[in-house]
């Protein structure tokens, strides 16, 4: 058992879908032609002023909504200043003394199976900067993106590892994405970018060796690898003697490891005071509750509701929650057939998306009204197993309603039982060896007699009625 525990915290940056950039009028598109997008506001020329954009404000009210926290009725936009070539006029725009939401929270299951809350501290706004491109001894600028409206959410540092830290970076990205649909979540673009502080502590106690930031981790996968790698990286120096370092550390994916991008001499002083060409932002608690009106069922929310109204397992319930065109689908069939959830849960994540993609399945060819009776025909035993993969493929390729194929297509009528009992008896009189090693112990060869039995009947014998067939005959063999 280890003797240290990690204290883990996220700073996630979304890039905000609007018409126009945040502080400025021009078009919220990064993907033009570069350059092409740029004012003197959002390129720092001398005197011009921003104002602020009403479809931001909106976008960021209701991403805190979705996240449980509390909004702001009153809010300040301030200065922070620092010299880089990204950032056109020395300072960034950003909310640091109040910001627009604070103390909102998203669940995770830990290693132990329990749910817990993840604390949100604050969300705020700020703009983007310039998209820099190093090319040699050269770095060239494309400000298409300075200017563009960006929130951050910073965790307390609740995050116990990177399995954890991963779980609420897709949660993030799934309500701003799927469901506000407010970021378009391209993290090779930069659309979504996390941070994460990581340090450790010894366990139970209350206090932390120096942290460590790694930073700008482009997926899920990554910043879990990300994390546990730094965490034990910092368990071997503290056991070996040494010190952490204070270090800004970037994901090596090639080699999976951290590595060092600079070293930290001191707490950064940005110098921070109230933005003056920006007033305190001021919202109604109308406009807010008018914006409340409008989110959709959240994930935990939808988690909950298709667990107790279906009784879906954990896989399928994340691939519902994840997924929301296929959850509208799913719940469109099931309202057909309300008792065959499980069921039609399995048949679209068993065969329906061998054929279809999930991420556009908004596009699928087949109705949910003819999945949801083949479920009824597979759960009212009118086909068997093989026979309903079979149904389905010729469900798939003419369009036609499985109960209509059923009737008109001879290949999918259930065998009599006098004809399979005959076909049982004949199976078990063709494998004396098979029969007295099953009857000597060996039970797993009732397998072998299913089988023989299924291939027999191509499919059209019920499995159940097989089965209980097959051990009567056997046990009439015994001497």
């Amino acid at each position: 058992m280890t003797r240290y525990e990690a204290v883990i915290g996220l700073e996630i940056h979304l890039q905000i879908k609007t018409a126009t950039k945040a502080f400025c009028r021009c078009a919220g598109d990064y993907n033009a032609p570069s350059n092409r997008n740029i004012c003197p506001v959002c390129t720092g020329a001398p005197g011009a002023l921003p104002v602020l954009s009403d479809e931001f404000v909106a976008r960021a009210v209701k991403f805190c909504l979705a996240l449980g926290a509390q909004v702001n009725l009153t809010s300040s936009f301030d200065r922070k200043n620092y010299f880089y070539p990204d950032m056109p006029k020395n300072y960034q725009i950003t909310q640091f003394f109040t910001p627009i939401g604070s103390e909102g929270h998203l669940a995770v299951t830990g290693s132990d199976g329990t749910e817990r809350d993840i604390r949100i501290e604050r969300i705020h706004m700020e703009e983007d900067t310039a998209k820099s491109a190093h090319m040699g001894e050269r770095t060239l600028l494309n400000f298409n993106r300075a200017g563009l409206p960006l929130i951050e959410v910073v965790s307390h540092p609740d995050l116990k590892s990177g399995e954890e830290a991963a779980q609420y970076f897709k949660k993030i990205y799934d309500i701003a994405v799927k469901y506000l649909d407010i970021c378009h979540g391209n993290m090779e673009e930069g659309n979504l970018r996390c941070d994460a502080n990581v340090s450790i502590r010894p366990v139970g106690s209350s206090e932390l060796f120096t942290k460590a930031e790694v930073k700008n981790v482009n997926s899920f996968a990554f910043i879990a690898k990300a994390i546990d790698y730094e965490i034990e990286r910092q368990i071997a120096i503290v056991t070996g003697g040494g010190e952490v370092e204070s270090e800004t550390r970037l994901w090596n994916a090639k080699l999976k490891r951290t590595e060092t991008m600079r070293k930290k001499s001191g707490r950064n002083d940005y110098r921070y005071f109230n933005e003056p060409d920006l007033g305190p932002l001021r919202i109604t608690a109308e406009f807010v509750e008018q914006i409340r009106r409008t989110l959709p069922e959240l994930p935990d929310a939808k988690r909950r509701r298709l667990r107790d109204a279906y009784g879906l397992n954990n896989e399928m319930l994340d691939l519902m929650v994840g997924y929301p065109a296929v959850c509208a689908y799913f719940e469109t069939a099931a309202a057909l057939y309300p008792t065959g959830g499980r069921t039609i849960a399995s048949w679209i994540a068993g065969e329906l998306l061998r054929v279809e993609d999930k991420e556009h399945f908004a596009a699928v060819k087949t109705p949910p009204a003819h999945i949801a009776s083949l479920a009824r025909l597979v759960d009212e035993k009118r086909v068997t197993g093989p026979q309903a993969k079979e149904l389905f493929a010729v469900m798939r390729e003419t369009g036609h309603d499985p109960n209509e194929i059923v009737v008109a297509d001879p290949r999918f009528q259930q065998m009599a039982g006098g004809e399979t009992a005959a076909m049982v008896t004949a199976v078990v009189d063709e494998n004396p060896d098979a029969v007295e090693k099953y009857l000597g112990g060996k039970e797993n060869l009732l397998g072998f007699f299913m089988g023989q039995v299924m291939k027999r009947s191509k499919g059209k014998a019920d499995p159940a009625e097989v089965t209980e067939m097959i051990k009567k005959e056997l046990t009439k063999r015994k001497k």
